[in-house]
């Protein structure tokens, strides 16, 4: 697995898509979660091979921003090779031109595997389709393109059905502790924390305790969560670490800091690159990067030592611009909330 010591992504403009990407890039993971998901006949017919990725993507360029894929190469338990293709869907509600849209990927899949050689277009491998969706909805789009068709039952059962299944990421991911692994949390967040930006601190405590101890997938459900819970305080997330890991409660609660001080770097930065294309001033960047800076200090401070009291925090906002780089590493590393401020300018 990768190490904590890779900085997660920049914020994606979906970051459920992002953490659903993350999940199927792992290969172990990927596996896990694709035979979760696919339905029980189709999975029995996989072979214990892990899914081998597959680069391209077969969507539209109009449709990437609400809609992402993956493409794996599979093999099956008679020997014969296939394709699993994963259509990630987040949009707010099911998409009634799904089914069609699978069709016309499935058939630039063939077309990209088999060119124009002759053997393979007569023995194309089968594609498994499956839809994730992530929506508030309960998907309500028939599962198949011959369901579109306007034509009677009896003309229907002489064509070939193309059917792919379904998976609601918010109602199939099981909540008992014996199914509790690494790939369970990364699912479960985007289950609760993602359909509404809420969820209780226990439930996210039981998340964090899944995930293995500082490897690359705990920093980025950890940042999924932070950036998806816009109302999770300082408190909260001190709470949910204590819960979650009483031995590693600092580790996390730091990790929950530099991640709310990147946050903050980066709403600063657009910010002031905004306030300077408007004005045309190269300061209007300088601005919004200093209350940037600005927030993630305070934010650091009551994450690390609890509520801040409202003299300090107004000798923060007062703080010389200059400085504010020196006391924002004073607040990640200081031992106390004295040390933070020893020797500081008071206004």
């Amino acid at each position: 697995m990768s190490s904590s010591s890779q900085p997660p992504p920049e914020p994606p403009a979906d970051p459920h898509d992002a953490l659903v990407r993350a999940v199927l890039d792992d290969p172990e993971y990927a596996a896990e979660v694709l035979r979760q998901m696919l339905p029980p006949e189709i999975a029995a017919r996989l072979s214990a091979a892990p899914p081998e990725p597959v680069d391209g993507s077969y969507i539209d360029r109009r449709l990437r921003r609400t809609t992402s894929d993956r493409l794996f190469r599979v093999a099956l338990t008679d020997g014969r090779p296939a394709f699993l293709y994963v259509l990630i869907e987040h949009k707010s509600r099911p998409d009634p031109r799904t089914p069609l849209q699978l069709l016309g990927y499935m058939a630039r899949i063939w077309e990209r595997h088999a060119g124009r050689d002759p053997a393979k277009l007569s023995r194309l491998p089968p594609i498994l389709p499956l839809v994730l969706y992530h929506g508030r909805s309960v998907w309500s789009v028939p599962t198949s393109v011959l369901d579109c068709l306007n034509a009677d039952d009896a003309l229907k059962a002489e064509l070939r059905d193309l059917r792919y299944g379904v998976r609601d990421l918010g109602r199939v991911v099981p909540d008992s502790p014996a199914v509790r692994t690494p790939a369970w949390a990364a699912l479960r967040a985007l289950a609760t924390v993602g359909r509404d930006g809420t969820a209780a601190i226990e439930v996210l405590a039981s998340i964090v305790a899944a995930l293995p101890d500082g490897t690359l997938l705990e920093r980025q459900v950890v940042h999924y969560i932070l950036h998806v819970a816009q109302a999770l305080t300082a408190a909260d997330w001190r709470e949910v670490a204590a819960q979650a890991r009483p031995d590693e409660e600092e580790t996390l609660v730091s990790l929950a800091a530099q991640e709310w001080m990147r946050q903050g770097e980066a709403r600063g930065r657009a910010e002031g690159e905004a306030r300077g294309e408007a004005r045309g001033e190269a300061r209007g960047e300088a601005r919004g990067e200093a209350r940037a800076l600005t927030r993630s200090i305070l934010r650091t401070v009551a994450v690390r030592f609890g509520t801040i009291p409202a003299p300090l925090a107004a000798r923060v906002h007062a703080w010389p611009v200059s400085d504010l780089d020196a006391l924002l590493d004073r607040a990640l590393t200081a031992p106390d909330l004295e040390s933070v401020f020893d020797g500081a300018p008071r206004h």
